[in-house]
């Protein structure tokens, strides 16, 4: 059992990490700046790693400690990076730690860097010239559910069926599976002996990405994209980024710098790694498995932890038992207490598109599975006072409705969600047009639900 410490780990390659570290029966302790929850026998430490206090009371008495921490959200964040990557570097010589893990980015051998290749390469520099071994990895596109690059990936491929290709899609990337991150470093807290050095870690397949792209759109069931020339002069990284950062989960800075990496060529310099931590058990993951394991499936769109949400909340004297009461009452001749018509209007809309259009009723005690109007019950938790409901009406996505009530001193707080998983660009759209009647009618919902417990 190694004692780690894992900074960064709230973020996506962090919270995997603190779960694999305890699943192999390490002792685990997991910094991130809003605490969070984690698996049992985890010690949270809540605190900024530019605070050198918070820094080293992460690291006392750790053996390895882990830096997946980037600030690109900051509009300096390479100040921001240099800071945090400099106080790990001191703290960490004096609490006796003896082996550093940083997963950054590949270097570009091509030309001028792009300042977020070239912050992250920094931050490896400043752990390698201190006083404690570091093992730096270097990865280019991450490919796993959640991961920022590849969520670029599956969610604007599937928009339209044109690429546009300016010339630095000629570049080539080695794409790793977050499983196989997740390897090399579980490895890590297990090696005999301090590593030091820069090792670029990537999977098996060497692809432009331009074949990216087509490879995906393939394994989604998808037709191939048909690619449009773009000159360079035409082409703007902060305007793409900010188109990205409307349709996907992505932020619009964090996306520009992304593509601004994009300029380069980064295959991997060699597979030294392997002399230090053998690759996974039956080998590296090839691309198109690891897009599988990310959940892509061509007979459903792509997932969306990150659909587009409406969320309300509502207090009100009276108890959340009563509140309760109301909210399983919803539908058929109670109605839904908002706009009085208004879904039989987009029943009616439905209707004529084939959908379950004016479908009226519901059974006396809802379950999962009953049909309540055009909606179907997808949970009821009478603990938790939550009922979650999936629309049936014809749309391009999936659309949910969660209805909660909560104690809240002598009243209860009702929480009403609506979230709708997009399916490409006509989902987006869809979307934003009928947001105006959504917020007057769910508005409404839920301040008339309150009213009436």
């Amino acid at each position: 059992m190694t004692r780690c410490a894992v900074l960064g780990a709230a973020g996506y390659v962090g919270t995997r990490l603190v779960a694999e570290l305890t699943a192999r029966g390490h002792q685990v302790r997991a910094m991130a700046r809003g605490g969070g929850k984690w698996p049992g026998g985890v010690e949270p430490v809540e605190g900024d790693v530019r605070d050198p206090a918070a820094v080293a009371s992460a690291l006392d008495g750790v053996e390895v400690a882990y830096y997946l921490v980037h600030s690109l959200a900051d509009a300096d964040f390479a100040a921001v990076d240099r800071a945090a990557a400099a106080t790990l570097a001191e703290q960490a010589s004096g609490a006796g730690v003896r082996q550093l893990v940083y997963l950054g980015g590949i270097r570009p051998r091509d030309g001028e860097v792009s300042a977020h290749l070239a912050s992250r390469a920094e931050v490896g520099d400043i752990l390698l010239a201190g006083a404690v071994p570091a093992l730096v990895l270097q990865a280019s596109m991450i490919v796993g559910a959640g991961s920022a690059s590849f969520e670029i990936l599956r969610r604007t491929v599937p928009l339209s069926p044109l690429l546009l290709r300016p010339s630095w899609m000629r570049n080539r990337s080695q794409p790793i599976a977050i499983a196989d991150v997740l390897h090399y470093l579980t490895a890590a807290a297990e090696l005999t002996g301090p590593v030091h050095g820069a090792f670029d870690i990537g999977g098996p397949q060497l692809l432009s990405y331009h074949r990216l792209v087509q490879r995906y759109a393939r394994i989604a069931g998808l037709p191939v994209r048909l690619p449009v020339p773009v000159p360079l002069p035409l082409w703007s990284h902060r305007l793409a980024g900010a188109a990205v950062g409307a349709l996907t989960p992505v932020p619009a800075a964090v996306a520009e710098s992304l593509l601004r990496s994009l300029e380069h060529d980064l295959p991997c310099a060699d597979h030294e790694i392997a002399r230090h931590i053998p690759d996974p058990p039956g080998g590296l993951t090839s691309f198109d498995r690891a897009v599988r394991q990310a959940g892509v499936d061509p007979e459903r769109p792509p997932p969306g932890e990150d659909p587009f949400v409406d969320d309300r909340s509502v207090r009100t004297e009276a108890g959340p038992g009563r509140v309760w009461d109301v909210i399983t009452g919803v539908g058929g001749d109670r109605g839904w207490h908002t706009v009085p018509l208004v879904w039989t209007v987009r029943g009616a809309i439905d209707q004529l598109l084939g959908g379950a259009g004016l479908h009226r009723g519901r059974p006396g005690e809802l379950r999962p599975g009953d049909a309540v109007d055009s909606w179907t019950v997808e949970e009821r938790d009478d603990e938790r006072r939550l009922l979650v409901l999936r629309a049936d009406l014809k749309m391009p996505g999936t659309a949910r409705l969660r209805m909660s009530a909560e104690p809240d001193g002598a009243g209860a707080i009702y929480r009403q969600t609506v979230t709708f998983d997009s399916s490409g660009l006509g989902g987006t759209a869809y979307w934003y047009l009928q947001k105006p009647v959504h917020d007057l009618v769910f508005g409404l919902m839920a301040a008339n639900i309150a009213r009436r417990a």
